[in-house]
């Protein structure tokens, strides 16, 4: 074989190989990239049912404590009508009644207090669950925006 056919068959050969070696190197990285999206995807699932489940909850708890503020009101009402029938003095016969709505009010207070507490960690919680709901998705934003994909 001559030289000149020698170096032709050598080009070739090393160019076949550098093009299977790109399309296997750009076949692998199409699959990581799919992979990747893929696991964003699940874990923007997940996070979007944590955060809908968060808000859910949220609007449950501000419901009930609404409903437990216009209580709390309402014994307030009770104790001062009893409190205005003599002028500042709650009528003897009137007192054990007043007591227990006094009694309850306190009670209610205090668990209002209580759930306005819980009320106020839930939604700091509910804040990170949505931050990360909100990472997830620039994330795979990102991944699909380099990968030149349109989001679906």
């Amino acid at each position: 074989m001559s030289p000149a056919r020698l170096s032709l068959v050598l080009v070739l050969v090393v160019s076949a190989t550098s093009v299977l070696a790109l399309g296997a190197r750009r076949m692998v990285e199409t699959r990581r990239t799919a992979a990747e999206i893929t696991r964003l995807r699940e874990g923007l699932y997940r996070a979007r049912v944590a955060s809908d489940r968060c808000r859910s909850s949220l609007l449950s708890s501000e419901s009930s404590l609404l409903t437990l503020t216009g209580t709390i009101d309402s014994l307030r009402s009770r104790v001062d009508s009893f409190e205005a029938l003599g002028s500042g003095r709650v009528p003897g016969d009137l007192y054990e009644e007043y007591i227990g709505v006094f009694e309850s009010y306190n009670d209610s207070v205090a668990a209002w207090e209580t759930r306005s507490e819980r009320l106020r960690a839930a939604e700091a919680s509910c804040r990170s669950i949505i931050e990360n709901h909100n990472a997830l998705s620039d994330s795979i934003q990102d991944v699909l925006n380099a990968a030149g994909l349109e989001p679906s």
